[in-house]
């Protein structure tokens, strides 16, 4: 059976590149991709009602924790993240993945390069992109506004970065970062096309943004999907 129908579900996701990305993945120019932009949880739908007519439905921000009481999770690793983003209606059952998790593990030793890895931020990617360095055996440290305001803040705007460290920023696309970092130190964004971060980092081999994952992790969700169909 075909995937034709997708859609995907966050809050002020107008920016989305995911509807041409699927398309080209499955070299379909007539998919169906449907962005579902909802402002609070509160207006929800239960998902019998969102997957009537989708073959598969990716989460985004700030949504990824709320269907994990009506889906099946195959995965003991994902099933600890408490937080998917991969949805398809299996013979009558929701069974759900997080293909940033997997994309993750192929990505972050790529991007280590024995740096020390600082995670910025303390919401689900960081605790996905965590769990990803610890069953790696990674060692990480986390910086965020809830855990020290003022170590955050002046890091963030700080004029030297540590060196030797790999910044991997796993705040909302609101959060801009503006200090400077090492000679030996690079950001990765895992937000992609953030417009001040380019700016910020114009020509700078230092910096990295999200769309390698955006792509990778939506390669893993058209296997998911195709797999359930067939």
């Amino acid at each position: 059976m075909e995937v034709r129908n997708l859609a995907l579900l966050g809050k002020n996701i107008s920016h989305s590149l995911s509807p041409e990305l699927y398309k080209e993945i499955y070299n379909d120019k007539k998919l169906n991709y449907q962005l579902i932009d909802i402002q609070s949880e509160a207006s929800l739908p239960s998902l019998d009602v969102l997957m009537e007519k989708l073959d598969g439905l990716n989460i985004t921000s700030p949504y990824k924790e709320f269907y994990l009481n009506q889906v099946e999770i195959d995965s003991t690793e994902v099933k600890s993240l408490k937080a998917i983003n991969c949805i398809a209606k299996h013979n009558d059952r929701f069974k759900a993945t997080n293909t940033d998790y997997i994309a993750l593990k192929q990505l972050v030793p790529q991007m280590s390069k024995n740096l020390n890895i600082i995670i910025l931020g303390d919401g689900v990617m960081s605790r996905v992109v965590s769990t990803v360095c610890t069953s790696l055996n990674i060692a990480y440290s986390i910086r965020s506004r809830k855990i020290d305001k003022k170590i955050f803040e002046e890091f963030s705007h700080g004029l030297i970065v540590d060196e030797n460290s790999l910044l991997i920023n796993c705040c909302s696309r609101s959060y801009c970062f503006n200090g400077r970092l090492g000679s030996n130190s690079h950001f990765w964004d895992l937000n992609y096309k953030h417009s001040e971060h380019q700016s910020y980092f114009l020509n700078s081999p230092s910096y990295t943004d999200g769309y390698s994952l955006l792509k990778l992790q939506a390669h893993e969700a058209a296997a998911f999907w195709s797999q359930l169909k067939n």
